[in-house]
């Protein structure tokens, strides 16, 4: 089957919005984790609770700013759902391919909140337009090991766990800071050297402007003599 691009299946999905939404995420989501401080107790979850709280923080002052009118933003408590015209993306973070059943949850109760036609396949009713329908969109964060973002995801799920037309964003990566060692010291700051020609900040001038040599006290070893 042919994969066809957000935009192709609905013009409200443009590349530059589903850009946005995707590197709002995944600089949100890395930046959290290059201020954690694991020696200090942060784990790997309290991390990922922070970086859910600061991405429905960063869409909601994105909706609220005016220069997105396309964006509104869903938000209950812990209950975070972005729409692109209406449309709902639900994003999570785990793999692309297999989203889980509650994240599935989620994307059909809101279908089913906003009223949209369920396109269900009830074959003695003769409504279904679509197969295996409905499709939901969703944007996937996939993530390393330690839970720092990766890339971007967007593609269609269905009740059944089902995906097609996987599409990744393409977004930057902040290079990540390298962590301190317990035993490391912060590097003091090179000693700039005066420009050739001119005297050091401290050096002493005489009458006529230019630099002295300044005297430099050495001790000698005491000689005894003799008796």
């Amino acid at each position: 089957m042919d994969v066809a691009l957000p935009w192709e299946l609905n013009p409200a999905l443009h590349e530059s919005r589903l850009v946005l939404l995707a590197q709002t995420a995944v600089d949100v989501r890395n930046k959290a984790f290059r201020e954690a401080n694991r020696e200090e107790g942060d784990t790997s979850w309290g991390i990922g609770c922070k970086a859910h709280e600061r991405f429905g923080h960063a869409l909601c002052k994105l909706a609220d700013s005016g220069k997105h009118p396309w964006l509104t933003v869903h938000r209950d408590g812990l209950y975070l759902m972005p729409h692109i015209e209406g449309i709902a993306v639900r994003v999570y973070r785990g793999p692309a391919d297999k989203p889980s059943q509650r994240h599935l949850e989620a994307a059909r109760s809101e279908h089913g909140r906003r009223g949209e036609p369920r396109q269900m396949a009830f074959s003695f009713m003769g409504q279904e337009t679509e197969p295996d329908g409905p499709w939901f969109w969703m944007m996937a964060v996939e993530t390393d090991v330690e839970g720092r973002a990766l890339r971007a995801v967007f593609f269609q799920a269905n009740e059944a766990g089902g995906t097609r037309n996987a599409w990744e964003a393409p977004v930057e990566m902040a290079p990540a800071a390298p962590a301190a060692g317990p035993g490391d010291k912060p590097a003091r700051p090179a000693k700039q050297r005066p420009a050739q020609g001119q005297p050091a900040k401290d050096a002493l001038l005489g009458r006529d402007g230019r630099p002295l040599f300044r005297a430099q006290t050495v001790p000698l070893p005491l000689v005894s003599q003799p008796s």
